[in-house]
């Protein structure tokens, strides 16, 4: 066996996620139980090879790749080109030379130009806590921290998430999950710029999320448990200067609410509960926010600004999915990854179909601002032939509160999009 080829099995044997997920059981177990390599690697790694169980820790490095193609139609020429669209591609490394240390790296390409997606170094201080240390995701909303997108059976996020959720910031960051306490806690200190480079005031953002995690949530339950429940608050608080508020905007990305700048404290409050049994999971999460705004009147930034009245958002959704066809024993990978890694023989893989309500409304509170929002849902159905590969179709309907300035006309908004994913963690 050639060096290469170890390096190729120790990339592509991993059930971990590069930046986009929370380290599995397994992941967790293996990252802060396996001792330091007290050996040369390449022959540790062949015998774990050869043994069959090749263990993260001693791998040292673990490479990711996720790329998406769609077909896509939308209501509107305004809202998106009718056609193919590259959806995503990501590629990232993991390298963990140690059991208590890791470092992960992601880029998106997708896009005009390529972006840092994620670059956080990982610290286990004890086996049920870990330090994390860089650009990555913040920690609320249950869909959009614990589980990777490309796994979603809707494509994206919903409209309040995609909307309400801080995204990714530089900073610091504590995960605490007690494994005889049914709890999970994250508390971060980050710059609140949305960018890696560094902030844009001289003020931090802090974010906390506190869960109550039962059966298969619970990163220390057994794999075969087969149902589960998550429920949660986040909070989110930031002082902006003169940035954009909360818009809203499509799944494709289009805006169709144009927010007024805001200056000042930024809140946000989230909840949510996951409940799964057997092939169904629940799952919900609402969010209210708050802005002020203040604007300057003379010209000079030394004297006092003008306050004005402060800006409300709040947004709602629901969804249920379901395995209709394939594994069940897949559920312990809700908010990790649809399937279990690796099939000894091919059954056909599983199906799972999805649907979702949501609403979000904006721009409330402020007599000179014109409210907006929209009201939706989603469906979708997606088939996972093997874990690295998955085909699905997705449909998106919106009815807008208030028309989008490029179609003064039309309050009605729909996308449908067929996406072919491929991901290997």
């Amino acid at each position: 066996m050639t060096f290469a080829s170890v390096l190729l099995l120790v990339a592509l044997s991993q059930d971990g996620d590069v930046g986009e997920l929370e380290p599995d059981a397994s992941a967790r177990a293996a990252a802060v139980e396996v001792p330091d390599a007290g050996g040369p690697l390449l022959t540790q790694v062949v015998d774990k090879v050869s043994g069959g169980t090749l263990d993260f820790a001693d791998g040292m490095l673990a490479a990711s790749f996720v790329l998406e193609t769609d077909v896509r139609a939308y209501a509107a020429e305004v809202e998106g080109q009718n056609g193919f669209a590259l959806g995503r591609m990501r590629i990232g490394a993991r390298a963990q030379p140690v059991s208590w240390l890791r470092a992960t790296g992601a880029i998106e390409w997708a896009g005009e130009k390529s972006v840092v997606l994620d670059a956080f170094i990982d610290l286990w201080a004890l086996p049920w806590v870990r330090l994390s240390f860089g650009y990555g995701k913040t920690p609320l909303f249950s869909s959009a921290k614990d589980q990777a997108i490309e796994t979603q059976t809707l494509g994206e996020l919903s409209l309040p998430v995609r909307t309400l959720w801080p995204r990714r910031d530089l900073g610091a960051e504590v995960f605490v999950t007690p494994p005889r306490v049914p709890v999970e806690v994250w508390a971060r200190g980050g710059n609140g710029s949305r960018g890696p480079l560094g902030n844009d005031n001289n003020h931090l953002a802090l974010d906390a999320r506190v869960d109550l995690v039962f059966g298969n949530e619970r990163f220390f339950e057994p794999r075969d448990v087969r149902w589960g429940v998550r429920l949660g608050v986040g909070a989110h608080v930031e002082e902006a200067f003169d940035r954009a508020g909360i818009g809203g905007t499509t799944a494709a990305g289009f805006l169709f609410y144009r927010p007024p700048p805001v200056s000042g404290l930024r809140r946000l409050g989230e909840a949510h509960l996951a409940v799964n049994g057997w092939r169904v999971r629940l799952l919900v999460e609402g969010a209210l926010a708050l802005e002020n705004r203040s604007r300057d009147t003379d010209g000079n930034p030394t004297t006092p600004r003008e306050e004005l009245a402060a800006i409300g958002a709040w947004g709602l959704s629901t969804e249920l999915s379901a395995v209709v066809w394939g594994d069940p024993n897949a559920l312990y990978g809700w908010r990790r990854t649809p399937l279990p890694q690796g099939f000894p023989r091919w059954r056909g893989g599983a199906v799972e179909v999805a649907a979702r309500f949501e609403k979000l409304a904006l721009g409330l509170r402020a007599a000179d601002v014109t409210p907006g929002g929209a009201t939706g849902g989603t469906f979708g159905v997606k088939w996972w032939p093997t874990s690295f590969f998955g085909v699905g179709a997705v449909g998106y309907v919106l009815r807008y509160d208030t028309p989008p300035l490029e179609s003064p006309d039309r309050l009605w908004s729909w996308q449908v999009l067929a996406r072919l994913t491929v991901r290997f963690r």
